[in-house]
């Protein structure tokens, strides 16, 4: 029979406290390796609110793109060691609608940075991308990733 707890204690989920530690051990490391990527890199990086980072190579033209607009951009998807995931020559033009979560959150909430034409390149932490799982083909559990995207078009 278990020990008795006092009925002013809770008892300890010692599974769940070592699950959380787990996991901010986890999040500490890819904060890390992002962190390693962006000091090694030659692009300026930009670390929005949303928790993602980001790179105007060119910035367009036009109006800021805007929840419930269509885009269609170019892109490659990377790991951050520079292995290619998908990418638009391979995998065709993705076309997506602003703001549904079609894609990946971080790809997502960063549109509105962008106008038309914009060139961009987004490193996204691992919860706002494939999360825990990976996407069980190229993408490893606990992973970020690197976007290379060109805003084809915004309608």
């Amino acid at each position: 029979m278990p020990p008795q707890i006092p009925s002013n204690q809770e008892a300890i989920d010692t599974e769940r406290q070592n699950m959380l530690i787990y996991n901010q051990l986890c999040i500490e490391a890819e904060q890390k390796d992002i962190k390693q990527f962006i000091d090694s890199s030659e692009y300026k990086m930009t670390y929005s609110e949303d928790g993602f980072w980001y790179y105007i190579v060119n910035k367009g033209n036009g109006g800021k793109i805007r929840n419930g607009q269509i885009v269609k951009i170019a892109y490659s998807l990377e790991l951050l060691d520079g292995t290619v995931c998908y990418s638009a020559d391979k995998d065709g033009i993705k076309t997506f609608e602003v703001g549904k979560r079609k894609v990946e959150k971080g790809l997502d909430i960063a549109m509105p940075l962008f106008a038309e034409n914009s060139e961009a390149i987004i490193v996204i932490p691992s919860h706002l991308a494939h999360g825990v799982v990976g996407d069980r083909n190229c993408i490893p559990a606990r992973t970020p990733i690197l976007y290379r995207i060109k805003i084809l078009s915004v309608k």
